[in-house]
C-alpha cells in the first residue's frame, strides 16, 4: 500500500505540474496573441505574388475565436512535449539501460524531425502551396475576367492547422524508418527478408495519409522508398568502414601468434 500511495502521489504531482504548465502557456500565449497571429500569417504574406493580400472577418467574435484557436494550438504542443518528458522521468527507474537508451533515442529523433518539419512547413511548403492555389485566380487567355481573392481569417487558420498536422504526420514517418534501420543494423540479411513488407507498408501509409489521387500516393511512396534505401546504404557503408578499421588489428594479433 505504501508503494501504491507513493506512485499515486507522484502521478498526482506530475499531473498538477502539467496542468500548471498548460495554464501558464495559455496565459503567456494570450499576452502575445498578436505576435503569434503574425507568425502564422507572415509566411503567406511574404511569399505571395499578390501585392495587396489581406484577410477579412464577417463576425464580431471571429477574431477572438481565431486567437482562442491559436492559443489552444500552442498550448497543446507544449503540453504534449512535457507529457513525454514526465513520462520518461516516471518510467526511467523501472527500465533497463538498453530500453531507456532506445526510448530516449526515439524521442530525440522525433523531436529533431519535428523541429525540421516545422521549419520546412513554414519556410517552404506553406508558401509554395499558397502561391499554387492563388495562381488559379488569373486567366491567361481571357484578359477581361479577373477573380479577386478575399480570404477569411478563420478559414486561413483552419487551412494552416490542417496542413501543419499533415506535414508533421508525414515527417514523423521517417522516425519509424530510422528505428527500423537501427533494428536491422546488426543483421543485414533481414533487409532482403523485410524489403517487400516495408515497400507494401509504405504504399499503405501513402494511401491512408494522402488525398484520394494516384499522383500524391506515388510521390509519397517513392519519397519514403528513396529515404529508406538511402538509410540502408549509409548503414552498409558504416559497417564496411568498421570492418576496415578492425581488420588491421585482427591481422596484427594473428601475426603475433604465428
Amino acid at each position: 500500500m505504501t508503494n501504491l500511495y507513493r506512485y499515486y502521489t507522484e502521478l498526482k504531482n506530475r499531473f498538477f505540474l502539467l496542468l500548471i504548465t498548460w495554464v501558464s502557456t495559455i496565459l503567456v500565449s494570450y499576452t502575445y496573441k498578436e505576435i503569434l497571429l503574425f507568425l502564422i500569417v507572415e509566411p503567406s504574406l511574404s511569399y505571395s505574388n499578390q501585392s495587396m493580400l489581406y484577410f477579412i472577418f464577417t463576425d464580431v467574435t471571429e477574431i477572438f475565436a481565431v486567437y482562442f484557436k491559436i492559443i489552444i494550438f500552442l498550448g497543446n504542443h507544449v503540453f504534449i512535449i512535457f507529457i513525454l518528458y514526465h513520462a520518461i522521468l516516471f518510467l526511467s527507474l523501472g527500465l533497463y539501460k538498453s530500453e531507456l537508451k532506445n526510448i530516449t533515442f526515439l524521442i530525440q529523433t522525433s523531436l529533431i524531425i519535428f523541429v525540421v518539419s516545422v521549419i520546412f512547413f513554414n519556410k517552404v511548403l506553406l508558401p509554395l502551396s499558397w502561391n499554387f492555389f492563388l495562381s488559379f485566380q488569373s486567366f491567361s487567355f481571357l484578359k477581361s475576367i479577373d477573380l479577386y481573392f478575399e480570404s477569411k481569417l478563420n478559414e486561413y487558420l483552419t487551412f494552416y492547422i490542417t496542413s501543419y498536422y499533415l506535414c508533421i504526420t508525414y515527417c514523423q514517418i521517417f522516425v519509424l524508418l530510422i528505428s527500423f534501420c537501427k533494428y536491422i543494423k546488426n543483421n543485414l540479411n533481414q533487409i532482403k527478408q523485410y524489403r517487400k513488407i516495408v515497400y507494401f507498408s509504405f504504399l499503405i501509409m501513402s494511401t491512408l495519409l494522402t488525398p484520394p489521387d494516384i499522383v500524391s500516393q506515388i510521390v509519397l511512396s517513392l519519397s519514403l522508398i528513396f529515404v529508406y534505401e538511402l538509410l540502408i546504404y549509409s548503414l552498409i557503408f558504416q559497417l564496411v568502414l568498421e570492418k576496415l578499421k578492425n581488420q588491421p588489428i585482427l591481422e596484427h594479433k594473428y601475426t603475433r601468434k604465428a
